[in-house]
């Protein structure tokens, strides 16, 4: 335990520096997979797995944020190839901002293969590939063009001379990625490890509203772990995570740790309660609290902004994330899949 506790630290500590990305933005790490990497696809205990994601950013300013995920993913499991299985997902994501209510609607597929490595390892190559549907609302918006000089205010009947050929955008593309997991093969110890590294916008699709000119959407790279580490024999866990992640000249480094404890252990019973506290460079410090029972999951955190504060007065947003298990195979030590012992 202590070498993967090495490990983690480890891994932590290679990753660096500055703001934010351009995609959706969960601070939850690890808590949307299917968004992170299509490689994490089926990597949890249990046969179907439901999540859902709501971020709710910056209401005190006009520029406020209303984010949506939703995402439901299963393992294949055939007994006569007990070291390797498939999975697949289905994701569904809606964000909204801002005076032109510039929104974002996407539906993606992801698959992935996994293949046992070692007697507690296995190793993940994923793919996905997603539709989105960018748009706007001009109605609101005011420009340069539409100041009128004779009564010295903003006239909206005047032509705005914007050549706009739509305000709505389809576009196609293309992810993947690797993951690493890793759990302790005993059924009375709750140690797991996950880390790898996600590339979405593969094919960079053009996102410009304006027919004639060519803007890619520029590639999102990013480089995670997160984990539990059962801390001896007691019912406390440690919880580890970080990610850091590039898209075009934005980047973003984020760090957590907590503490989960366990209430109730025995099986088909569990009850646990967790809470820690994340620091994003530059931008944020986010606390969470979250409730395991059965087969439910939920996490609420809330992120307190240390940049752009004169505007926001400190108050980032509130996220709160739900995921739900279904279980037909109790844990066993002899088989790999579906819960990976």
């Amino acid at each position: 335990m202590y070498q993967s506790l090495l490990t983690a630290l480890l891994f932590v500590a290679t990753l660096c520096t500055t703001t934010y990305a351009q995609d959706i933005h969960f601070s939850q790490i690890g808590r949307s997979p299917l968004n992170l990497n299509p490689g994490l696809t089926g990597i949890f205990e249990g046969d179907v797995r439901f999540i859902g994601n709501y971020r709710s950013q910056w209401n005190a300013i006009p520029v406020n944020y209303q984010t949506f995920s939703g995402a439901v993913d299963m393992s294949f499991y055939n007994k006569n190839y007990d070291k390797r299985f498939f999975s697949a997902g289905l994701l569904f994501n809606h964000d909204v901002a801002g005076i032109s209510r510039l929104s974002l609607a996407s539906i993606g597929l992801s698959g992935s293969y996994t293949q046992r490595m070692a007697n507690a390892h296995f190793l993940t190559l994923g793919l996905g590939g997603t539709i989105t549907q960018r748009a706007f609302d001009r109605s609101d918006l005011q420009f340069d063009s539409q100041y009128n000089y004779e009564t010295r205010q903003h006239d909206s009947k005047l032509d705005n001379l914007e050549n706009f050929n739509g305000t709505t955008k389809l576009l196609a593309d293309v992810s993947a990625g690797l993951n690493w997991h890793y759990r302790v093969p005993r059924r009375d110890r709750r140690t797991n490890f996950d880390a790898g590294f996600g590339i979405l916008h593969f094919n960079q699709p053009n996102k410009s509203f304006i027919d004639t000119d060519y803007e890619k959407l520029p590639m999102r790279w990013n480089l995670y772990m997160f984990s539990e580490f059962q801390l001896g024999g007691s019912r406390l866990d440690l919880l580890l995570s970080g990610i850091y992640q590039l898209q075009g000249p934005h980047t973003e480094l984020e760090l957590g740790a907590g503490l989960q404890v366990h209430i109730d252990t025995d099986p088909g019973e569990e009850v646990a309660l967790n809470f820690g506290v994340s620091w994003r460079n530059e931008d944020a410090i986010t606390p969470f609290v979250g409730l395991k029972y059965q087969a439910w999951d939920a996490r609420v955190s809330y992120d307190v902004n240390t940049g752009f504060t004169q505007a926001t007065e400190r108050r980032g947003g509130v996220e709160v994330s739900v995921l739900y298990t279904l279980a037909t195979v109790k844990p066993m030590v002899t088989k790999i899949c579906p819960v990976y012992l």
